[in-house]
C-alpha cells in the first residue's frame, strides 16, 4: 500500500540525476572532499519497517569514500510532526545494512553509512538528532551508548533562494515545498511548469510532468480547472496529459478534494471510538471509496471479530486502502 508521499520520493530520488544534483548541493563541504559522486550507484533494497511504510519512505545510495565502499542512507519521513524515535529507526536501518553487507562482503570492516533525514512535516523540527540524547544516560555509562547524528534536511521551510541544483532537482524539491504551500499554491504550481518546461528533452519533460502532476493531484487541494488554465498557458502540448491524469485519478477517487471528504468521514468516527461505530464507518467508506455496494458477508464477519486497537488502524489508513486485498491485510 504504497502511499503518494512514497511513491514520488523514491521515483524522484531514485533517478542518479536527482540524486547527485541534491548530494553535491546540500551536503557539508567536508563529507563532499571525500567521495566522488560518479561513483554513485542506486540500491533497489528498502529497510523500512512495513507497519512504518505510510510515515517513512527509503533510497540507499553506494558510493565511495576515499576509495573504499561506502553508503548514504536517505529516509524520508511524511509524518505531520517530528517523529523522536527517527535515531532509534535510523539505527536499526543501518545494522540492517551492514548486516545485508556481511552476507555480500563476509570480510575487512563495516562501511561507512551517512545518515541523512529528510523531513516533510508541518510542524517546527526541534529533536535533537544525535542518538544518545534518547538514552537516559548516567555518569561514566556514555563509552557503553553507540552514538551517531544524521544530517537533516526539512525543505518545506526553504526559501525559493536555498531551493538550488540542477532543474531536475528544484523541480523535485518544489513539488515537496508545494505540499505545505497553503496561501500561493497557484504562483508555487507557476513556477514548477516554468522550470520542467526549461528540460530539453521531450521525454524528459512528459516524465517529471506526470509524476510531479500525480503527486500534486493526490495531496494539494487546488482547483483543477484553475491548474488546467495554468498548463494550458505555460506548456500547452502537455494540456491532454493533465486533463486524463486528472481524470484517471478522480475516478480512482484519488483526487486530493475527494480525499478530503473521506477524512471527513472518519473524524466523526474517531469521536467516539466505539467498535460498533468503527466497523459502521469502515464499511461506509471502503465502499465508497471502491466503489462496491457492500462487503462480502466473510469480511464483516472478520471485521466483526478485530480488536478494537486494529479497527483503529484501519480506521486511520483508509486512504492508503486500495483494494479489498488491502483490507484484508490488516485483518489476517
Amino acid at each position: 500500500m504504497q502511499t503518494p508521499h512514497d511513491k514520488f520520493f523514491k521515483e524522484m530520488f531514485s533517478k542518479k540525476e536527482v540524486a547527485e544534483a541534491f548530494i553535491k548541493n546540500y551536503f557539508p563541504q567536508d563529507l563532499l572532499e571525500l567521495f566522488n559522486t560518479d561513483d554513485l550507484e542506486i540500491s533497489k533494497d528498502s529497510f523500512v519497517d512495513e507497519d512504518l511504510k505510510e510515515f517513512f519512505s527509503d533510497v540507499v545510495y553506494r558510493v565511495k569514500l576515499n576509495g573504499h565502499d561506502a553508503f548514504i542512507y536517505c529516509l524520508f519521513e511524511h509524518k505531520s510532526y517530528p517523529d523522536k524515535k527517527v535515531s532509534l529507526q535510523l539505527l536499526k536501518y543501518m545494522t540492517k545494512i551492514w548486516n545485508l553487507h556481511l552476507k555480500q562482503n563476509n570480510f575487512g570492516k563495516l562501511p561507512v553509512i551517512l545518515p541523512l533525514l529528510i523531513y516533510h512535516g508541518d510542524r517546527r523540527y526541534n529533536i535533537d538528532k544525535r542518538f544518545i540524547s534518547m538514552v537516559n544516560t548516567q555518569p561514566n555509562t556514555e563509552k557503553f551508548i553507540p552514538n551517531f547524528e544524521y544530517l537533516f534536511f526539512d525543505f518545506s521551510k526553504y526559501t525559493d533562494q536555498q531551493i538550488i541544483g540542477s532543474i531536475q532537482l528544484q523541480i523535485t524539491l518544489k513539488i515537496l515545498y508545494s505540499a505545505f504551500v497553503k496561501d500561493n499554491f497557484g504562483q508555487q504550481f507557476d513556477e514548477i511548469l516554468e522550470l520542467i518546461k526549461k528540460l530539453r528533452d521531450t521525454e524528459t519533460v512528459l516524465e517529471y510532468f506526470t509524476v510531479g502532476l500525480k503527486y500534486i493531484l493526490e495531496i494539494v487541494d487546488y482547483d483543477v480547472d484553475i491548474m488546467k488554465n495554468k498548463v494550458d498557458n505555460i506548456i500547452p502540448e502537455r494540456s491532454e496529459t493533465f486533463m486524463s491524469t486528472a481524470n484517471k485519478l478522480r475516478e480512482e477517487g484519488k483526487l486530493a478534494g475527494m480525499k478530503e471528504g473521506i477524512k471527513e468521514g472518519f473524524v466523526n468516527g474517531r469521536k467516539e471510538g466505539k467498535k460498533e461505530e468503527l466497523i459502521e464507518t469502515i464499511v461506509h467508506l471502503t465502499t465508497k471509496k471502491l466503489k462496491i455496494n457492500s462487503l462480502s458477508p466473510e469480511l464483516e464477519e472478520k471485521l466483526d471479530n478485530t480488536e478494537l486497537g486494529t479497527l483503529k488502524i484501519i480506521r486511520d489508513n483508509l486512504l492508503t486502502i486500495e483494494s479489498l486485498g488491502d483490507l484484508e491485510e490488516y485483518l489476517n
